[in-house]
């Protein structure tokens, strides 16, 4: 977290060094309520108005860089050149007529964001997986002449990358017959407010994906200072590094599509705390290289967010959220049911589709620590048994074997030294990489905590219940499948401490 905060005061500082004939203060504007505008040539004019100002969010607008400085680039990469690039530009048609840009073909275009370039490894990476999966023209946006410190600098120069690149939309629309409809526009950090600036003046486009968009300066602003729904017809957004204060994190905690999903809360990755260990950077150095252990060092839980859509592509796990109000419901396992219509279990990444639903809804989902980071969601429900007599309450941990017809077996943790009361139901979500499919048994083993009266540490388990995802991805009415289980032994449901008990299903068993 410090290294957070020195990156972005080292940003600040360069930012009061800049050149102040390109810089628009808020105080002026604000008391004169007038409107400053600045025209491109054929690209179109930016205005700023006294509510693109903000006292804490938003206190300063520059202008763009010019565009010969910032130089925006489209690189071409298709399945006839997966790795040699083809420089497309609009003002010299024949590098567009004798490319291998195929209008026919869905077309998407990456963008990246801060202090960042189109010869990064994630760019390459998601260039070749989505030449991969199907045959797409995938264009790489360049615009590092424009993305580097200061990072106001950069934001203001956002918005002219994206009249940059709506008007190469349109000419390929215009000249080669690209439908706006087959296009997607993915853009991480800054790129994905690109995306939006670009989105507005292109009629029909398809969709975008943002990767973790860019908080400051963006957060708590209007829509039309930032991505919003409106600037495409399917806007979906992945949050990995949202925060209350934006000196926390880079990312933005607001919706700002027609569904965000939310890893872990939006926040704290598992695996970036990795860093605060001796060494982790050295492993990181020898296995991915400098460029990646210093991405890591600096951005682990923004870039994340590149990281899971890139391992969706590899479609070997759907990630599926789950719409809840707030992640701890979600949780506690509050939200586990799909809905009537499927609309509220929905995958996250590449195959992300439209809900029907209102825009702003939040899914939120668990990710593994290291890949594969995909992770497979159950609710576990436990409904405790009422002993006559006997104690109230019991404090242990509680772990679980759930137990496939194919012999399949996943063990994991219900709680650890909690509180059980005795006659209460206890619901919490449970996680894992491994897919058992629809379990048919569940062993429990009772540990209870040390220190309790020997007659007092046995744990009451009447049924247990377990909801897994299901068949998600059908859409199907209610797609989560439900098992019920009761006590396997006629001893009933007392659990001794270090004892597993077995519970099966059964026509009489439900909870």
């Amino acid at each position: 977290m410090a290294l957070k905060w020195m990156v972005f005061c080292v940003l600040a500082a360069a930012s009061a060094v800049e050149d102040p004939d390109n810089r628009k203060f808020g105080l002026p504007t604000w008391i004169t309520g007038g409107v400053d505008e600045r025209c491109y040539d054929e690209l179109g004019c930016l205005q700023v108005t006294p509510s693109w100002y903000h006292a804490l969010y938003r206190q300063w607008n520059y202008w763009p860089l010019p565009r010969i400085l910032i130089n925006v680039k489209f690189r071409l990469f298709t399945r006839k050149n997966p790795t040699l690039v083809q420089l497309m530009k609009w003002k010299e048609p024949a590098t567009i007529a004798e490319s291998n840009f195929d209008s026919a073909r869905p077309t998407k275009f990456i963008v990246h964001g801060f202090i960042d370039t189109y010869n990064n490894k994630w760019v390459k990476s998601m260039t070749q997986k989505l030449l991969d999966i199907a045959d797409h023209n995938v264009v790489v946006v360049d615009w590092s002449g424009g993305c580097l410190p200061p990072y106001v600098q950069a934001t203001a120069n956002t918005r002219l990358v994206g009249l940059e690149l709506a008007y190469f939309i349109n000419y390929l629309k215009n000249n080669t017959g690209l439908n706006p409809g087959d296009v997607h526009i993915i853009g991480h950090s800054l790129g994905s407010h690109i995306a939006g600036y670009a989105g507005e003046r292109v009629t029909g486009l398809g969709r975008i994906t943002a990767l973790d968009p860019a908080g400051p300066y963006f957060h708590n602003m209007p829509s039309y200072v930032r991505l919003d729904p409106t600037d495409a017809q399917f806007v979906d957004a992945i949050h990995t590094d949202v925060a209350a204060n934006v000196m926390m994190g880079y990312g933005m905690d607001d919706p700002v599509g027609h569904i965000d999903f939310y890893p872990n809360n939006g926040k704290n990755q598992p695996g970036c705390e990795a860093l605060e260990r001796p060494l982790a950077l050295v492993d990181i150095v020898m296995t991915e290289g400098f460029e990646e252990a210093g991405r890591v060092m600096v951005s682990c839980n923004h870039n994340r967010a590149i990281t899971l859509f890139l391992e969706s592509l590899n479609g070997t796990c759907p990630y599926i959220g789950i719409r809840c109000p707030n992640y701890n419901d979600f949780k506690e396992g509050l939200c586990f049911d799909c809905g009537a219509n499927g609309e509220d279990c929905q995958e996250m990444g590449i195959n992300a589709q439209p809900t029907g639903l209102p825009p702003g809804e939040k899914y939120y989902l668990l990710t593994n620590k290291q890949t594969p980071y995909c992770l497979h969601h159950m609710k576990a429900t436990v409904k405790l048994g009422s002993p006559s007599g006997g104690p109230q309450s019991v404090k242990g941990t509680l772990t679980m074997t759930l137990k496939s017809a194919d012999g399949k077996a996943l063990t994991t943790q219900f709680s650890k030294d909690e509180k059980f009361n005795h006659g209460e139901t206890k619901t919490v979500l449970l996680s894992s990489p491994d897919d058992i499919g629809n379990p048919v048994a569940a062993e429990i083993l009772w540990t209870a905590k040390t220190g309790q009266v020997l007659n007092l540490k046995n744990l009451e388990v009447d049924k247990v219940a377990l909801d897994g995802e299901g068949n998600v991805l059908t859409r199907a009415k209610k797609a989560v499948s439900k098992n019920t289980f009761c006590p396997a032994s006629s001893e009933g449901s007392v659990i001794a401490p270090n004892k597993k008990t077995e519970y099966v299903s059964s026509a009489s068993c439900s909870l």
